[in-house]
């Protein structure tokens, strides 16, 4: 097992974040990833929840096109980033058992979908309070549509890469115990890895005490219950990471929001823990001339766009290793940032 610890610099804005993902090249030096196929829950989700509910929601324009956050979020620019453009499951039609194999998309599928939990339910009429959307997945539909589509001589590609962030969506609505939601992670990743991925990138959780929802719906209680139960997940997760016999790279969204909330400015953020659509769109009470790019959170849970921004140079520089040239651009770029992206690898050593 060898980790690796990727250590950048401090003092770049979110903005130069955005302009230098987006001037990477579009392939690995190490891996040239053939596909992405994403699993998970609001976070990654750029449109399936919307897809489903006819557009209504995340509703607009609140919401950007779909995604839980003002714009693009981190899958779309981490695809963009390694040349991918991956299809909602939502845009394929009936999907098995209701309908027949598609065809399957030469850059690979987003299942994400908002709202959902480890295992097979959702939070999203909790989230809401649309009774409605108590009907949409969980990780667990998620990994079965996948296997439906990919088995037999379907099988993903072996360059292709599994992208999973969930667990957040048990936890903050009355999950008190990691076991069971490590235990539907386990089940998830053991499934891909028999239909053949071999590549995986997995995110842990940040502290969930320190979101605005957590502030927002019963403070320093809920905070201290909330950041417990998180570390106990992230350290069962790297625990379950361990046991399984994958080749996996673990993004650690815990370090980073750390970072942001300990020293905002160092990431390009001026708030690291007030939600921006609240308090400056609805109760229209933030400093004057602040942007969405200023703030962290969008909302009480989700991101700024400008914070998935970071997430996805975090999570590129993780897996990616850019052509000697992009490299010294990106370094000189992120000169002063601090925050350090885990690698671990089961079989193989990579970067030395």
């Amino acid at each position: 097992m060898a980790m690796r610890y990727l250590c950048f610099l401090r003092g770049v804005s979110a903005t130069l974040f955005t302009l230098l993902l987006f001037a990477a090249p579009a392939r690995s030096t190490t891996i040239d990833y053939s596909q992405i196929f994403i699993f998970g829950d609001s976070l990654s989700d750029s449109g399936n929840v919307s897809n489903l509910t006819g557009g209504s929601f995340p509703p607009a324009p609140a919401y950007y096109n779909g995604r839980f956050s003002n714009g693009p979020n981190w899958v779309d620019r981490f695809s963009a980033s390694l040349g991918l453009n991956p299809v909602l499951s939502t845009e394929l039609g009936p999907l098995p058992p209701l309908g027949p194999v598609p065809p399957l998309p030469t850059d690979g599928i987003n299942f994400a979908l908002g709202g959902a939990t480890s295992g097979s339910t959702t939070v999203a009429h909790l989230a809401t309070g649309v009774p409605e959307l108590s009907t949409l997945p969980g990780l667990s539909q998620q990994i079965s549509t996948f296997q439906a589509l990919y088995s037999g001589p379907f099988a993903p590609d072996p360059d292709a890469l599994f992208v999973l962030w969930v667990g957040g969506n048990d936890y903050l609505f009355n999950v008190n115990d990691p076991a069971t939601v490590l235990s539907n992670i386990g089940t998830a990743l053991t499934t891909l890895s028999g239909l053949g991925a071999e590549n995986f990138l997995i995110a842990n959780l940040p502290d969930l005490g320190e979101t605005p929802f957590a502030e927002i719906n019963g403070g320093q209680p809920v905070e201290d219950a909330l950041n417990l139960v998180t570390q106990a997940h992230n350290t069962g997760l790297e625990a379950l990471l361990a046991s399984l016999d994958i080749d996996y790279s673990l993004l650690d969204i815990n370090a980073l929001f750390k970072e942001a909330l300990a020293d905002p400015a160092a990431l390009g953020f001026l708030d690291p823990d007030s939600p921006f659509l609240l308090d400056c769109i609805e109760a229209m009470n933030c400093p004057p001339g602040v942007t969405p790019d200023d703030y962290v959170y969008w909302d009480e849970i989700h991101p700024t766009s400008a914070a998935h921004a970071v997430i996805a140079a975090t999570a590129l520089n993780l897996i990616d290793v850019p052509e000697p040239s992009t490299l010294f651009l990106m370094s000189v770029g992120l000169l002063g940032l601090g925050f350090a992206a885990r690698r671990r690898k089961h079989t193989t050593t990579v970067c030395g």
